[in-house]
């Protein structure tokens, strides 16, 4: 397989995935890392990288790890800005329902723009996050590199064969893409290979899952293990890729 600086991260999370994590947990753990790190370096000087964080900000995960960091100086200035933007948006939306006559305050219950505005706005600041577009963004990417690949027959069919399948959410992902990026014939052939794939390893999973659980037992007390000791972690792993990305860290 001839690697480029596209299909490595690619390849690399199928290769190197010794704990049988999903692949695309690990790239995603990657890029999750990658862009934080880019972050907080010299970037949050660059002013079109500023001008992207005083619009969207950070979601309260990568603010609580940016926190963490050593660059306190760094964040303080993003925030800053950050904050500087929001109330000069906030100013402007609610200043109708400024000082008026007699130094008193008139708000119209009724129909107030100003506050639905301003309201819409807080509530996308709840859902956009620098880091987390960055991200998202390269991802796509990736999923766009494997189903090049696999349309390729380059290698990337056998180490899908040869792995533990995908956690429940990028499993839906490739379900939902495969249709837009193969041909009918590439399709089945994917399907084909997937779909038993995740099913069987998701019953193993519910079996070892279910071992684990009589182990608590007295009965089986002195019966070993099998497979199942890290049963629970791989069963949460497989359920949400949000503690499958976060628990590397």
């Amino acid at each position: 397989m001839k690697e480029t600086i596209y299909t490595i991260p690619v390849t690399e999370a199928f290769t190197e995935n010794a704990n049988g994590d999903c692949p695309f947990c690990v790239m995603y753990r990657k890029l999750d890392e990658s862009f934080i790190d880019f972050t907080m370096g010299p970037s949050y000087m660059e002013d079109d990288v500023r001008m992207q964080t005083n619009e969207t900000g950070f979601c309260p995960n990568h603010m609580e790890r940016m926190y963490k960091r050593p660059n306190r100086l760094g964040l303080a200035l993003m925030t800053h800005t950050h904050l500087m933007q929001i109330n000069n948006e906030l100013s402007s939306l609610l200043g109708e329902g400024g000082p008026k006559s007699g130094g008193q305050r008139f708000w119209q219950k009724k129909q107030n723009p100003g506050a639905d505005g301003a309201a819409g706005r807080l509530m996308s600041l709840e859902q956009s996050c620098y880091i987390c577009n960055r991200i998202d963004d390269t991802f796509m990417r990736y999923i766009d590199t494997y189903f090049y690949l696999w349309k390729k027959n380059d290698g990337i069919r056998q180490l899908t064969e040869n792995g533990r399948g995908f956690c429940l959410r990028h499993f839906r992902t490739l379900l939902e893409t495969s249709r837009q990026k193969l041909s009918a014939g590439e399709y089945e052939n994917f399907m084909r290979t997937v779909v038993p794939l995740e099913l069987k390893e998701l019953k193993t999973l519910e079996d070892d899952l279910d071992w684990f659980i009589r182990k608590f037992d007295y009965r089986n007390a002195d019966e070993p293990w099998k497979n199942s000791k890290d049963a629970l972690i791989r069963g949460l792993k497989a359920i949400s890729s949000v503690f499958a990305e976060d628990s590397g860290k």
